[in-house]
């Protein structure tokens, strides 16, 4: 029954959705945050606090790249973020300003969520996002920053959606995002309190009831 309720919870969230990572602290130039598994759509979660994040690739292999910039809509101001890819030598090799770039509002529907929609690092295929392209193999460094590195941002990077090849494994991934990501970051990023973010406790809750119940009432009879 619980495995029935949590897979209906889980697909109704998991289509073509990001992995969210929360980002603590400031990932810095000597030590930035880890990327593992660039292919993969993930949506990094930060907060500049007076210094640029940075980010960091590291492949054996040619793989396919692809970052974009965006933050949190919270009112009818944006806040603007850029992109700087970094690679050998300390060489900026791609950048994507975005002071002056026009940053739309867009909505996230699977989390809910409006976001301002900033620029991107990929191949342009007139759509609404662009693509991942190949990049050699190497180390390289992603450096997200504004005017004052102030203000929250989502850095989403890889097109591949994936949340793992078994049940198992999808339960490691969604059970954080359910019970704590999702309800943080409507929090700390949206500035809100969704109840919808809730659910997955909600029905935790009434589950751990009904076993409770069930339980007690088998001691009592016996």
């Amino acid at each position: 029954m619980h495995k029935i309720i949590f897979l209906l919870i889980l697909f109704s969230f998991a289509t073509e959705a990001h992995q969210p990572k929360l980002v603590y602290g400031t990932p810095s130039i000597e030590n930035p945050f880890q990327i593992n598994y660039p292919e993969i759509s993930k949506a990094f979660y930060g907060k500049l606090s007076g210094e640029a994040h940075y980010f960091k690739i590291k492949s054996q292999n040619q793989f396919l790249f692809y970052a974009g910039i965006l933050s949190p809509k919270i009112n009818e101001t944006n806040q603007w973020f850029s992109l700087d890819v970094i690679g050998k030598d300390n060489k900026i090799i791609f950048k994507a300003d975005g002071k002056s770039f026009d940053w739309t509002a867009w909505y996230e529907p699977y989390a809910r969520d409006y976001y301002w929609k900033g620029p991107e690092i990929g191949d342009d295929n007139n759509s609404e996002f662009k693509t991942s392209f190949p990049l050699q193999e190497g180390a390289y460094l992603i450096k997200i920053y504004n005017e004052n590195n102030k203000g929250h941002y989502a850095l989403a990077v890889g097109e591949a959606e994936f949340f793992g090849k078994n049940l198992w494994e999808q339960i490691l991934t969604w059970t954080p995002i359910l019970l704590y990501i999702g309800p943080y970051m409507d929090i700390v990023h949206w500035q809100k309190f969704d109840v919808r973010a809730y659910l997955p406790h909600i029905v935790l809750f009434v589950l751990f009831f009904i076993i409770y119940f069930v339980i007690k009432k088998i001691r009592i009879k016996k």
